[in-house]
């Protein structure tokens, strides 16, 4: 093993990852600096009755996007009556649902996929580098 290479790609991963947790706190603030700017200029838009305006070769307008999600106490009927309509295509599980209760249904099986799902799960293994103060 060449201790010279490890120690400088150790060197570089740890700089790159400072760099990554950087760049993501600075987009986390331009995000709430977007959202803040946005929020008033809605209100200014909305106070003027404006629904559009041009601004140095850009045209500003707005735009609502609709979310609809299922009423809480409701939602297993809504499910039922989707998958009764044939709309059972739209049900997914989160990937990082489905990882985390793997991971618990394994640990509670000492530490073996439980044999109803084999067959129904693979489990792909990734190797990293974990950083942490000595």
């Amino acid at each position: 093993m060449d201790n010279n290479e490890i120690f400088e790609l150790a060197d570089r991963l740890k700089v790159f990852k400072a760099k990554k947790s950087s760049l993501e706190a600075e987009i986390k603030a331009v995000n709430k600096e977007i959202e803040q700017v946005e929020v008033r200029m809605i209100e200014l838009m909305t106070e003027d009755e404006l629904q559009s305006f041009k601004r140095a070769g850009n045209l500003f307008y707005l735009m609502v996007s609709e979310y609809p999600s299922a009423v809480p106490e409701r939602k297993d009927e809504l499910y039922r009556v989707l998958k009764a309509k044939g709309y059972d295509y739209l049900f997914t599980i989160n990937a990082r649902t489905l990882a985390a209760n793997i991971k618990e249904m394994t640990e509670q099986n000492d530490g073996i996929l439980p044999a109803w799902l084999e067959g129904l799960i693979q489990v792909y293994e990734k190797t990293s580098i974990g950083i942490r103060r000595a």
